[in-house]
């Protein structure tokens, strides 16, 4: 079970990404694109994309909390993370969409 204060942040973050797809008239196709991801991957995200919505968390609870936010958006597509690339150093998970270039 998460604890509440992943859950807390969970539902802050999924708030941040509906009120994010009105402000930027996504259209029906257009999904967010979940990573976990470190700082410099994160950077190269938001040269990449916008808008681009990030939340932090220690390393050991991002995999929880990138599946409740998965959970409650479910046709959220989520880039996959290899176990080499769990590391330490990943603690944003990272909300973009696609279609949306700079």
């Amino acid at each position: 079970m998460a604890s509440k204060e992943i859950l807390k942040q969970a539902k802050d973050f999924i708030y941040e990404l509906n009120t994010a797809r009105h402000e930027y008239s996504f259209s029906t196709s257009e999904q967010w694109t979940l990573s976990q991801s470190t700082a410099k991957e994160k950077n190269a995200l938001e040269a990449a994309y916008y808008p681009v919505l990030s939340i932090t968390s220690n390393s050991g609870d991002l995999s929880g909390l990138a599946a409740l936010v998965q959970e409650k958006l479910s046709n959220l597509p989520a880039t996959a993370q290899s176990d080499e690339q769990s590391t330490k150093d990943r603690i944003y998970l990272v909300a973009h969409c696609e279609t949306k270039l700079k």
